[in-house]
């Protein structure tokens, strides 16, 4: 059976070589775009990225509607938050979205919110993919949310998307916790049972860099800092459970994807323990094959900053367009700069990133 991810992270690659071979930092328009629609969410969550200021700048409707007029209809687009369905004009954005690409889009969501009218939006979209985070199996998912009764309501949601005749793509979302190893296999077990299609096993990030001041000729120093990888994990129950996970898959559609990428190596789990043995003083570069992620890929949050990834602000698309932006002088030292360091130190951990 083909792999559609693998599909899609050759396709990347192969869009992205040519930008990536030119050492002037000039890039075609990206492929792929991350729309953060908003920063409100309906949750907590103690480890999101986002923090606790949500309450921050939004693009209206008609702005965003003027960005996705300008992306090629080749694009692939990610609407994401926070939780992106908190915003009541999420339904028009989609629909907008996905006539202008043809349904090449993956929406993510904490899943509490896909109701009725969602569901429909979803199917008359013809949108390929529906990523939904979970972290963590029935009681334990509510605990590490804080929140009680979501995982019952998630359940309730997935079931009427399944009695739909049509539905999207179903990728399952879930973080490496201390207290969910053994929930991996509850949940590749709730996928197949499902006829889901994916299950995305990330792994938490050691530091806390993001988005931060304007990008100009040079990095702040914490930008090519060394952060060391932390296993906050127990490795040895979790090489059980990995174990366990191959079995399973060798008996069902349900791809295993893990973030950073681990699945291309020849032996994953060999490749997963000796990452998180990793000498603190090992550089980045050594351990990920270069990032080509800037070359391609565009993120746009709330407020219409231009990020290459979780970085440093480039521009802003109401100050000029997506085109114009992309190749800013500061984004092309961006890009030239991680050409020459083919992987910066803040970089750690990024999900994107592809281990040797």
């Amino acid at each position: 059976m083909v792999n559609l991810s693998n599909l899609f992270d050759i396709a990347r690659n192969l869009y992205a070589l040519p930008a990536y071979n030119n050492r002037s930092g000039l890039a075609p328009m990206p492929l792929r775009y991350f729309f953060e629609l908003t920063y409100r969410c309906n949750l907590n969550c103690p480890y999101c990225y986002v923090g606790n200021d949500r309450k921050k700048e939004e693009l209206t409707t008609d702005e965003w509607f003027k960005i996705i007029e300008q992306i090629p209809w080749y694009s692939f687009v990610t609407l994401v938050g926070g939780e992106p369905l908190v915003r009541k004009d999420f339904i028009d954005i989609l629909m907008k979205t996905a006539k202008k690409t043809f349904g090449k889009l993956n929406v993510v969501s904490n899943g509490i919110l896909i109701n009725d009218d969602i569901i429909d939006a979803f199917i008359k979209s013809k949108m390929m993919l529906l990523s939904v985070s979970l972290d963590g199996y029935g009681r334990n998912h509510d605990i590490n949310r804080a929140k009680d009764g979501i995982w019952d309501k998630i359940m309730n949601n997935f079931e009427n998307m399944n009695s739909r005749k049509k539905r999207p793509m179903i990728d399952i979302k879930t973080i490496v916790l201390e207290n969910n190893l053994d929930d991996l296999v509850k949940l590749y077990k709730m996928c197949d049972e499902k006829n889901f299609n994916f299950l995305s096993i990330s792994f938490l990030r050691n530091n806390n860099l993001k988005q931060n001041s304007v990008l100009f000729d040079s990095f702040v120093p914490e930008f090519n800092a060394n952060y060391p990888i932390e296993k906050y994990f127990d490795m040895e129950h979790f090489k059980e459970v990995y174990k366990e996970l191959m079995c399973l898959s060798r008996k069902s559609k349900v791809k295993i994807r893990f973030s950073p990428k681990f699945e291309y190596s020849e032996n994953p789990l060999d490749k997963i323990e000796e990452f998180f043995n990793t000498p603190a003083d090992k550089p980045v570069s050594e351990i990920y094959k270069p990032c080509m992620y800037p070359y391609s890929n565009m993120m746009i949050t709330p407020a219409g900053d231009v990020y290459p990834c979780l970085s440093q602000k480039i521009g802003n698309v109401k100050d000029m367009k997506i085109k114009e932006v992309f190749n800013l002088p500061h984004y092309r030292c961006f890009r030239k700069n991680l050409h020459a360091a083919k992987v910066f130190g803040a970089c750690q951990m990024c999900c994107e990133l592809c281990v040797k």
